[in-house]
């Protein structure tokens, strides 16, 4: 029986808490990811940034100060303001249809797949399964 760890990103690209959505944007660019954990030194998540956080700050930047002080501002805030906290976290013994049952009940993008006290081992998104699928067929 296939498992998350068969599908799973091992080569996680994360961000620190105190980076700033500048990091943030530079890496979502740079390494085509819609979501990206936020851990401490010692590998144990606080949370994640997605897109669709960054953009809503983005967005709200750009109301309050304007285009022109967008990225001032995006080098200014840190990850740890603007990360979702609710998470989706993971053995990576769990079974990929009970994975794809829990993206798609709690409508997340990603599930981060965990070790002892919280350590990141890898990440699923909806993509991987998408892979998953066309591969199947």
């Amino acid at each position: 029986m296939q498992t998350i760890s068969d599908i799973m990103t091992r080569d996680v690209v994360t961000l620190k808490p105190d980076d700033t959505l500048y990091d943030a944007e530079r890496l979502m660019r740079e390494r085509h990811v819609r979501h990206i954990p936020v851990v401490s030194n010692e590998g144990r998540i606080h949370g994640v940034l997605s897109q669709k956080e960054f953009l809503r700050e983005a967005f709200r930047i750009t109301d309050k100060f304007g285009a022109h002080h967008l990225q001032e501002y995006l080098g200014k805030t840190p990850v740890s303001d603007c990360l979702s906290a609710d998470i989706s976290t993971v053995e990576e013994s769990l079974t990929l249809k009970e994975a794809g049952e829990r993206l798609q009940r709690e409508k997340s993008g990603c599930l981060m797949v965990t070790g002892p006290e919280q350590t990141l081992l890898g990440i699923a998104t909806s993509q991987d399964f998408v892979r998953l699928a066309l591969t199947l067929l």
